[in-house]
């Protein structure tokens, strides 16, 4: 028997997707705002690691504000409709990627006419 997906089951993939983010973000910023008081020695791979959790942060907010738009589509009741051709975004395509703006032919047509640039919206 085949499971029906709704928009609230996709709400809730959303906001799911969304509390992990935020509990990853509240990590690393703890993690970040840990002890002190390495030595000169020591700062190498401190600041590596800063800069690593600043990269992975940015593409947690970058998500998040997917998911937020996401969510704000489903007020509007627009969410599932592809931004480029107006056609119903499948559902399997919003199972694997909730926060998607575009159908998957546009998202071809499109990644292929920007090949050097990924859209945004469609990172998993």
């Amino acid at each position: 028997m085949k499971k029906a997906t709704g928009p609230e089951n996709y709400r809730q993939l959303l906001l799911t997707r969304k509390a992990d983010l935020m509990a990853s973000l509240r990590a690393q910023i703890d993690r970040l705002a840990g002890p002190g008081g390495e030595s000169s020695e020591d700062l190498a791979p401190v600041v590596y690691d800063q800069f690593v959790a600043l990269q992975v942060n940015q593409l947690d907010f970058d998500q998040l504000s997917l998911i937020d738009a996401a969510l704000e589509r489903m007020d509007r009741e627009d969410y599932g409709v592809c931004m480029d051709c107006g056609d119903p975004i499948s559902n399997r395509r919003l199972r694997a990627i909730p926060w998607a703006v575009y159908c998957i032919a546009c998202q071809e047509r499109l990644s292929s006419a920007s090949d050097s640039a990924p859209l945004t919206g469609l990172a998993a």
